[in-house]
């Protein structure tokens, strides 16, 4: 992420309302643009090829796998992407560029696998016991692949610091994915349910070729080394288990009311709780904003004071380290204090727009129901991932797995009981698994304070160099 902060640094250089509104932009495009673009087509799509015309089973069944294709890749990729943004940083430090592109294609082997073996039961299914047609499930794995393809290279994208070109590439190819949706309706070659998934699998296809192209034009060489950033998955574990957990935790207690006597089940495949899951979007809409304000403080303030410390350590005195440590630290704190309170003003205005206009727009009232607990569990649980970044500053990864397993598991058992409470209370399994993830990762950045000096110094060693150097010279190395 530092590298979008360097770019919020050239934008908020000079004072002005206009440099903090082009900075608010740039970090929107850049963290939340892509997924904007991608709901507002699927909304255009659904308006004027007259989805409110087809019978509810069909619509059911595009509505299903456009959400599961969603839901799981991003679950697929998180975790192989914290993984090989680690190996990139690395590749980067040492200026060996020829290996990267070989990890990519390794990376795509790796989750492209992993993608098929998930689809075969499901697709079988959609075909044997659904009686989908052939064609639908053809496009349906079409844009299962495409977007794991996607989600997978943004890693590699953001290594070559050109953010926009990510929202560019989901701007293209949603606009053809809405043209040909169009052309396919108008001319009656197919109808909607069928020309809505072959538009939006052709739209993720080309984002998908568009980066795919892009990195392999950007990351020039002729490396063979395409095996070492599978070392990464086991040294850097709990990197990976991290945002394992949390990406499912994020969404088990969708999983859980899926279970439930309340779901749905379409085409003897897919489950879903159609109530609950409007209203954890909506949640999670209402809250994604966090995202953006997190980085545009963070990484344009803290990132600042981070280094200077760093930098203290390797050659400042005692009282410059205590110095630059207690800043670092109260730049944190204040931080963590200013998102909340930006995030909660833009939390309470949408809320109330919701409650007020909600059934106007055509939610029922046992999604408003559910949608208040939401709303505040997901604030927290934003909250709890940007400790996490913190926890990874600090290269605590530990911590940072601890916390998403905590947050997994409590997420899971609370929902477990709150799935049998009034409507009004549902979402307080979400809510309680972010509580426990919250509360865990903010005391464990203060244990971390408070044995700073330790936890820099003791987990590493002095010792000379290897024989054939220079004489006498000294090194950090990690302890054992």
């Amino acid at each position: 992420m530092a590298g979008i902060g360097f770019e919020l640094k050239k934008i908020y250089k000079k004072d002005g309302i206009s440099r903090t509104l082009t900075g608010a932009l740039y970090s929107s495009i850049v963290t939340v643009g892509p997924t904007l673009i991608v709901v507002v087509t699927i909304l255009l799509l659904y308006l004027f090829l007259g989805m409110s015309n087809v019978s509810v089973t069909q619509r059911e069944v595009l509505s299903s796998t456009i959400l599961y294709v969603f839901i799981f890749s991003v679950i697929l990729t998180a975790p192989f992407n914290s993984v090989f943004s680690r190996y990139l940083a690395d590749k980067f430090y040492v200026e060996e560029f020829e290996d990267i592109l070989p990890s990519y294609y390794t990376g795509i082997l790796c989750t492209g696998g992993l993608s098929l073996l998930a689809a075969v039961p499901v697709m079988g299914s959609l075909y044997f016991r659904g009686g989908v047609d052939l064609p639908f499930i053809l496009g349906a794995y079409v844009m299962w692949v495409s977007a794991v393809l996607i989600f997978f290279s943004v890693t590699y994208l953001h290594a070559t610091k050109d953010y926009k070109i990510i929202a560019i590439f989901f701007l293209i190819g949603m606009l053809l994915a809405g043209l040909l949706g169009w052309v396919l309706y108008f001319f009656g070659v197919c109808d909607e349910i069928h020309s809505i998934l072959y538009g939006l699998a052709f739209g993720f296809f080309c984002i998908a070729f568009s980066e795919f192209s892009y990195i392999r034009r950007y990351f020039k060489g002729n490396g063979q080394n395409y095996t070492e950033c599978l070392g990464y998955l086991r040294r850097h574990f709990p990197i990976f288990a991290t945002n394992l957990f949390y990406m499912i935790g994020l969404y088990v207690h969708n999983f859980v009311f899926w279970a439930t006597d309340m779901h749905l089940v379409v085409a003897d495949t897919y489950y879903s709780h159609q109530a609950y899951d409007m209203a954890s979007c909506l949640a999670m809409f209402t809250n994604i904003s966090t995202i953006v304000i997190f980085t545009v403080i963070a990484e344009t303030r803290f990132h600042d004071t981070y280094q200077r410390y760093m930098e203290s350590v390797i050659g400042g005195t005692y009282k410059q380290i205590q110095k630059n440590k207690k800043s670092m630290f109260r730049t944190l704190s204040q931080q963590m204090s200013q998102v909340f309170g930006v995030q909660l003003a833009i939390t309470a205005v949408l809320f109330m727009l919701i409650l007020i206009f909600g059934v106007q727009m055509g939610f029922s009232g046992m999604i408003l129901k559910i949608y208040p607990v939401l709303a505040a569990a997901y604030l927290g649980i934003f909250m709890m991932y940007c400790n996490i970044v913190y926890l990874y500053y600090f290269d605590d990864t530990v911590g940072s797995m601890l916390t998403g397993l905590i947050f997994l598991a409590a997420t899971f058992l609370g929902t477990l009981v709150s799935r049998g409470l009034a409507v009004e209370f549902f979402g307080l399994g979400a809510f309680f698994g972010m509580i426990c993830g919250w509360t865990f990762s903010f005391f464990r950045i203060r244990w971390v304070e408070r044995g700073f000096e330790g936890y820099v110094f003791c987990r590493y060693k002095i010792i000379e160099t290897m024989k054939s150097s220079a004489k006498g010279k000294i090194v950090y190395r990690k302890g054992e």
